[in-house]
């Protein structure tokens, strides 16, 4: 990933990501009043004004209004125009990166009309790395496209799996992309139908309708809403490929809105070390495959 792509970002922290390889850093935390902290190769450091360290005395200190300063210049400039997304608790940024924000919910009776005074940015870091789902491609598609859930712990790689398959399946197939939070921009799927910045059940059921896809690809699946949406899809005769958060496969199969015989596979990846790793594959009774 290019630096550049993080200029959102204060001076005092961008001028000390500049030091260090960027390729390592899956998530930077700011929050007021304390240290900034990373996840850099999947260790829990201090961003320092020189390096990395561990001493938080050597960390640099975050403030609201480094904070601030950070949610205005990813919003683009424009707070106001953002808001549809901050009331969700999150902001994207146009390369993609997605800032989780925590601030004093604002209602107006019992309707949520904005978060303000921002205290803490999850700043997620996304990565392209060519051909991580060739695996994946080789043990679970050798014998034609099927209903696939990625699971793991949030941070190791079901959004860069996601990003692979999509670039590969637009090349010979009609693929629609419903990228509800804007983490899967990539300029290299100009082949397929991408719908940005839209809750799933209206996604699902005009770009079905709309664009015709004989596979669809969508990111973190929650709630019965996002479950019965992959029903009336593989229902229409389109295949589906999705991720969820979990560490092992009961985690998902044990959720109240889980609906069994609809992914006809189960990706797990493994939830420490290097992102992307699949751990086990399994099929739609949850038997496990060598």
């Amino acid at each position: 990933m290019n630096i550049t792509d993080l200029r959102f970002l204060p001076a005092p922290v961008f001028g000390a990501l500049e030091k260090i390889q960027i390729g390592q850093l899956y998530e930077l935390r700011l929050r007021a009043d304390a240290p900034i902290t990373l996840n850099y190769g999947f260790k829990r450091l201090y961003l320092g004004k020189d390096s990395l360290t561990l001493c938080e005395n050597d960390a640099i200190r975050c403030d609201s209004d480094m904070i601030e300063e950070t949610v205005f210049r990813a919003a683009d400039f424009s707070i106001y125009a953002a808001n549809e997304s901050i009331v969700r608790g999150f902001i994207t940024t146009k390369d993609g990166v997605r800032i989780g924000i925590g601030g004093e919910c604002v209602f107006e009776n019992t309707k949520l009309i904005t978060i303000k005074n921002f205290s803490s940015l999850c700043i997620r870091i996304p990565h392209f790395v060519e051909g991580c789902a060739s695996e994946i491609y080789r043990r679970v598609f050798n014998d034609g496209i099927k209903n696939v859930l990625i699971v793991s712990a949030p941070g190791y790689g079901k959004t860069t799996i996601l990003k692979d398959l999509s670039v590969s399946l637009t090349k010979n197939r009609n693929v629609l992309i419903i990228d509800e939070r804007g983490e899967l921009s990539d300029k290299r799927l100009c082949m397929g139908d991408v719908i940005k910045y839209c809750d799933k059940s209206y996604a699902f059921s005009y770009g079905i309708r709309s664009l015709a896809p004989q596979v669809v690809i969508t990111d973190e699946l929650s709630g019965k809403n996002d479950w019965e949406c992959i029903r009336n899809a593989v229902n229409c005769g389109v295949k589906v490929i999705a991720t969820a958060h979990g560490d092992v496969l009961s985690d998902i199969r044990n959720r109240a809105e889980f609906i069994d015989g609809l992914f006809e596979r189960y990706v797990l990846l493994y939830s420490e070390g290097q992102a992307g790793r699949i751990k086990n594959i399994y099929d739609e009774r949850g038997h496990e495959l060598l």
